[in-house]
């Protein structure tokens, strides 16, 4: 009796493990990440949508496939074999997600991350750039002009004396400190009086020098409309125009020179009084978005486009000026896109874990 018995159940037990074998396994994946897999019903832990059940053909797709992870409506993947290296394999599956960057968010979720946005559009905008500055004293300039004139008056009086490379040799200093052509000319003209370079303002006006670093030097130009003020007025704004720009780079300070003119009446200036100076360059049109959209990575800057109300891509952009709030933009923008303005960071977060690194292969 106990031999029948125990090979019923031998038996009984063999046709339960051939019936698990033969039955088809259920598989479950995400519409959004078909990447995510699961063997029962649930939810995405990525975007939180249900999973959908695929059906038997797909699911014999995806296993002569060799892996069970790849999007089953994408029928031009890449078949791993057995000569491929576990680097090879991750690096295809890499170029599978990047392939599609757009990113998912519920308007939940933005909300709970503080995510807004703002358009790209053409703005009248204006770069303020400040310098620290002085009112001129400069004997060297007061004498080189001097010297000038004076050649030119011996010329006019002994036109056989005197040889045309001693003039050339006093109007070169003169370029080196700092004046253009136009500017040697006013002061040699007898129009402007030198001795304003070293007693102070005259004739309503007074003399500025500011130091201004290399890198703004391409936005700087004369002609330029400044604001100097000093802590001695401190309720006194005094208006006037950059007039020359010196032509020497300062090799320790990486800074350039500015003579700039401003109206002083009443001659409230005094030779070396310290104070600020603020030049304000007018940007017509100028495309740009909020500074705060920019993600620098280091080999280039990218920003969040929004593509709907629920999806993102990042984009590659290159960018031009900062003033202030805004950055311009040179390239991978168009005027009336949406891009992320607040919470970037966050959602550059959240789309690294979603994506990993291949996000940032551009």
């Amino acid at each position: 009796m106990k031999f029948p018995f125990r090979l019923t159940i031998s038996i009984f037990l063999l046709s339960v493990f051939v019936w698990n074998c033969t039955k088809e396994k259920e598989i479950y994946y995400c519409p959004m990440h078909p990447t995510y897999t699961s063997d029962r019903p649930g939810t995405c832990p990525i975007c939180n949508m249900d999973l959908v059940k695929k059906d038997h053909e797909e699911h014999n797709s995806s296993f002569a496939s060799g892996s069970n992870t790849m999007n089953p409506s994408d029928t031009t993947k890449k078949v791993s074999t057995p000569q491929e290296t576990d680097s090879q394999k991750s690096k295809n599956v890499l170029e599978d997600v990047s392939s599609n960057r757009e990113l998912f968010l519920s308007l939940e979720k933005q909300q709970s991350i503080g995510i807004k946005t703002d358009s790209v559009l053409r703005r009248n905008l204006t770069k303020k750039i400040s310098a620290y500055s002085s009112v001129a004293y400069d004997p060297e300039l007061y004498t080189a002009i001097i010297e000038y004139r004076e050649m030119l008056r011996s010329r006019e009086f002994f036109p056989d004396t005197g040889s045309s490379l001693g003039g050339q040799n006093l109007q070169i200093r003169l370029r080196q400190l700092g004046l253009s052509t136009d500017q040697i000319r006013l002061w040699t003209s007898g129009k402007r009086d030198p001795s304003e370079l070293i007693l102070g303002g005259k004739s309503g006006r007074s003399h500025i020098y500011s130091q201004i670093y290399e890198s703004d030097f391409s936005s700087v130009h004369v002609g330029l409309k400044i604001l100097f003020k000093t802590n001695v007025y401190p309720d006194t704004t005094f208006h006037g125009t950059i007039r020359s720009i010196d032509t020497i780079l300062d090799k320790n300070t990486r800074t350039l020179r500015l003579r700039s003119e401003v109206e002083d009446k009443q001659q409230k200036l005094k030779p070396q009084m310290f104070g600020n100076l603020e030049i304000q360059i007018p940007l017509k049109q100028t495309l740009s978005v909020p500074t705060s959209s920019i993600l620098d990575t280091g080999a280039y800057k990218i920003v969040y486009v929004q593509t709907g109300p629920d999806r993102f891509l990042a984009t590659s952009v290159k960018t031009g000026l900062n003033i202030g709030d805004w950055t311009e933009i040179k390239e991978g923008l168009k005027e009336g896109e949406r891009v992320v303005s607040e919470s970037t960071f966050l959602i550059d977060s959240e789309a690294r874990i979603r994506f990993g690194s291949a996000l940032h292969t551009h």
